[in-house]
């Protein structure tokens, strides 16, 4: 069954980024019919919602995803490497609740999770630095994303880097890790 729902879940996060959105919500609704602690499925749905628009789903899975990744885990382990790829749907979720609680304004929790995701991978796969440099600098996580596609386009990231580097300095929640 497992396999099944890993299947479900990456044809649907195709099926997103094709814009087939009907078809992704079927595919994930299925996996939640087979395994509704399928934390995956959760975070896809989240993807499902915020490519169509609808925030009261992001909201409701966000919630969801990050409470059945709360029950997985009784107590945070030391570590959660993003290279294992079982592990990325957990920290996706409390990435999505990070900002959900970042758009909130409950910062203090927003802060915490945040630095829990750069405490269990301090080479932060997801841009987590960006979304809390972001939050110290008074802007959204869609302002954060729009300046990561702007230096994507540009290739150019300097602005992203620049508020890194400012809001670091004053907040201190990152240390860039050392290369092997």
């Amino acid at each position: 069954m497992e396999d099944e729902l890993w299947d479900y879940y990456y044809d649907a996060m195709e099926l997103i980024s094709d814009g087939d959105l009907p078809k992704a919500e079927k595919l994930l609704k299925k996996a939640l019919v087979l395994d509704p602690s399928f934390v995956a499925a959760h975070v896809g749905m989240v993807a499902l919602y915020q490519a169509g628009g609808y925030n009261e789903g992001v909201r409701e899975f966000t919630e969801s995803g990050y409470e059945e990744t709360k029950k997985r885990f009784k107590k945070w382990p030391e570590d959660m490497t993003w290279g294992v790829l079982e592990n990325r749907q957990f920290m996706r979720a409390i990435c999505y609740k990070a900002a959900l609680c970042h758009v909130d304004g409950e910062t203090e929790e927003a802060d915490k999770l945040y630095r829990l995701l750069l405490k269990f991978t301090p080479h932060d796969n997801q841009g987590v630095r960006y979304l809390l440099a972001g939050m110290y600098a008074d802007i959204s996580p869609d302002e954060v994303d729009d300046l990561t596609d702007e230096g994507n386009e540009k290739q150019d990231w300097s602005a992203l880097e620049n508020m890194l580097s400012k809001q670091n300095a004053k907040h201190h929640f990152w240390k860039e890790p050392k290369l092997d």
